[in-house]
Parts: C-alpha cells; sequence; structure tokens
C-alpha cells in the first residue's frame, strides 16, 4: 500500500506531520507541530486516538458515500474512495483554511487556496450530467471537500462564489424548501444564508453565497460538543452549552432556541450536528458566534408520502421529536415575530414548482399552518 506524507495546514502554519495511505485516509501522526491551532474538538496527546480523531474530522470534510450520483463517479473514473478525491485536492475546502501539503514542496497557502484562486469545476459538473461521457476532471476542486447527500457544487458568479444545490428526484421538493426557507426566516429575524432559486437543464437548484472567508472558519457543532466528556448528568442539550461555554463561544442559548423553534415550524428532519455550527477566526482562533442558519431543504415532509404530511418524523439534534425539543425553548424571542405569514410563503414558494402537485401544496401549506398555532400556543405559556 502506497503511503504519502504530507504537512497538515492552517493557511501558513503547520499542524502535524501525517501519513496518507493510497486510499486517502490518514495512517499516522509523525510529529505534532501546533496543537493550538488544530480544528477545534480533535487534538488529543494520545497518539492512536489523535489519528482516529484526525480520520473523523477527515471524513466530515470529503464526499459521503450517500452522496447522490457518487458510486458511478467513482467507477467512471476509477477512484478507490471520496477520501482519494480530497487527498488529490489537497484536502483543501471553502469552509475553512486546513490542506495537506506534499512533502518536499514549496507550495504555500497564497497559491492553493480556493477563496483567491481559481478552481476547477468539472468534479462537480460531472455530478450533474445525466449521459455516460466520461470528460477530463481536474481534480483541484473544492467539490471533492464538500458534505451532504445531495449533489452540489461550486460555482463562481460575477467574482463571488456560491453553492448550488440540487433536490431528489422525482419532487425536487428540496430546492424550493431553501427558498421558502429563507423568506421565513428573513420574517423572523434570524440570521440565515440565503438561498435563490434557479433552473439549470429543466431542473431546480438553489444557489447560496459563501458565509466563509479567507479569516474564518465554519466549525461543525459535532466538533463543539467532543471539547469535554459528558457526565452522566448532563443532557444532550445541556452538554452542548457546557462544550460552547467553555470555548467562549457568544450568543449560543439563544441561537439554538430560535433553530429549534425555526425546526419545528418547518419539520426539519435533518438538524444533525453538522447542519449548524459556529464561525471562529482563524487568526485569532476566538469563537466570533453561530453560523447563520443553513441546509434547511430536507424539511416540509418533502420525502413523506401524502397521507403522512403532517405527522411528526424523527428530529435531531437533542429529542427524537421536534415536539419534544421544543420543550426547551423557554424564551426564543420570536413572540412578537408574523409567525402567520408562514403558511402563506411556503404555499406561495412551493407553488412555483411544476413537479409539486397543488393538493400536495396545500397539505404542507396546511401542516405549517398548525404548527404556527401550536408554536403561538406554546410561547404564550412561557
Amino acid at each position: 500500500m502506497s503511503i504519502s506524507q504530507y504537512t497538515l495546514m492552517n493557511k501558513n502554519t503547520e499542524l502535524a506531520v501525517v501519513l496518507l495511505s493510497s486510499s486517502g485516509y490518514i495512517s499516522d501522526v509523525l510529529s505534532v507541530i501546533n496543537p493550538e491551532a488544530f480544528p477545534v474538538g480533535i487534538y488529543t496527546d494520545k497518539a492512536e486516538k489523535l489519528v482516529e480523531c484526525l480520520n473523523q474530522w477527515w471524513r466530515s470534510r470529503i464526499i459521503p458515500a450517500s452522496r447522490d450520483g457518487l458510486r458511478y463517479i467513482l467507477h467512471l473514473y476509477d477512484i478507490e474512495s471520496p477520501a482519494v478525491l480530497s487527498k488529490r485536492s489537497l484536502g483543501l475546502s471553502l469552509s475553512d483554511q486546513y490542506w495537506l501539503k506534499p512533502e518536499g514542496s514549496e507550495l504555500n497557502w497564497d497559491a492553493v487556496n480556493f477563496f483567491s484562486n481559481e478552481f476547477s469545476k468539472e468534479l462537480g459538473e460531472a455530478f450533474f450530467q445525466r449521459g455516460s461521457s466520461r470528460p477530463a476532471v481536474n481534480p483541484f476542486t473544492p467539490d471533492a471537500s464538500s458534505n451532504g447527500w445531495l449533489k452540489k457544487k461550486w460555482v463562481r458568479i460575477a467574482g463571488k462564489t456560491y453553492l448550488a444545490k440540487a433536490g431528489s428526484a422525482p419532487l425536487f421538493q428540496q430546492p424550493y424548501n431553501e427558498a421558502a426557507a429563507t423568506k421565513i426566516l428573513e420574517q423572523l429575524g434570524i440570521d440565515h444564508v440565503d438561498y435563490h432559486l434557479i433552473m439549470e437543464d429543466n431542473r431546480p437548484l438553489c444557489l447560496c453565497e459563501n458565509f466563509i472567508d479567507v479569516d474564518t472558519e465554519f466549525v461543525p457543532a459535532f466538533f463543539i460538543r467532543n471539547v469535554v466528556q459528558r457526565s452522566n448528568n448532563d443532557s444532550t442539550y445541556s452538554h452542548f452549552l457546557r462544550c460552547a461555554e467553555m470555548l467562549e463561544i457568544p450568543d449560543v442559548e439563544e441561537f439554538l432556541q430560535k433553530m429549534l423553534c425555526f425546526d419545528y415550524l418547518i419539520e426539519n428532519s435533518d438538524r444533525h450536528f453538522g447542519n449548524f455550527g459556529f464561525i471562529r477566526d482563524v487568526n485569532t482562533l476566538k469563537f466570533r458566534g453561530p453560523a447563520p442558519l443553513f441546509d434547511n431543504g430536507t424539511s416540509l415532509w418533502c420525502e413523506s408520502p401524502a397521507a403522512e404530511i403532517g405527522l411528526s418524523l424523527p428530529a435531531m439534534p437533542f429529542k427524537e421529536t421536534h415536539k419534544k425539543q421544543l420543550q426547551l425553548v423557554s424564551d426564543c424571542g420570536l413572540q412578537d415575530k408574523p409567525l402567520e405569514r408562514c403558511p402563506e410563503i411556503v404555499f406561495a414558494t412551493l407553488s412555483q414548482s411544476s413537479f409539486i402537485e397543488a393538493s400536495r401544496v396545500d397539505l404542507i401549506t396546511q401542516a405549517v399552518a398548525k404548527r404556527v398555532r401550536g408554536l403561538r400556543a406554546y410561547l404564550g405559556k412561557n
């Protein structure tokens, strides 16, 4: 098995010297140089555990096995795993500043980063192609370091960088959900990423501008909760708040309470610990606060048959249902917001789709109206 040596970097700061296997995973850590600048929740002074933690982090930033079309892409280009794709692009991302510097290389951050340099678009486009052609793929792309199961690609438009995401057949509802969520979040005054609908090859996509820049990194909540070990007396929610407090992240509980209320309204069934997080300054290593809410597409019963629209689905991240998560909310600050506008926003947005039947749109709208009444009643008691 071929082994390659790299230096794990944060911009131009050396973090550790590591070995990567031919399959694209970290097989050993030869030396630790700067543990303070490691990804949050990763560093440990136990060598074997450090390899495990680094690979857990590495897996979180590569294309998951569940990505629609991945198996075909790997077969088409005879690539062993998505980790190999990320290895070939030096692990570079548009969500943070970590990368792999090959042994003996003179490369530096300014020369390789995707924030200020052009990047290849072929890999992202390959996921969206419907034919069986095999276009050449330049592996130097941030598309090799993007997670999530839906097809997506990074694009540059008028000098700005956007993430384009598809929906799943046959309804392709997720992009419309993102657009509706954007308008609801605007009404509720909750910080969020703006999603805009476009059509490409007769399929809906949603576009959002990158909310991370050259001086910030997105830290998923998954790694925040790893900062300290959870005690037997802590709930998942209280443990998370304790971890955030240790990291001195501002405004965490207020943000979480609004997020839980919003997810209840739209029945977001995919708010796992990788689907929200916080922004850290990569120069000072201090947290600025919560990241704007994003990735709201797997909601509004988009994967439910018509007969099940309005029912409670399994929820994440703190409790098994949204109703139980709502009980964690004491003061979300939404009592005076125009919640009653949410159903009409959903109706107007989903009605734009030629893939979603009008009867389904009506059922979803009625379900959201019921959630509004439920949230009003709950907030009125507190």
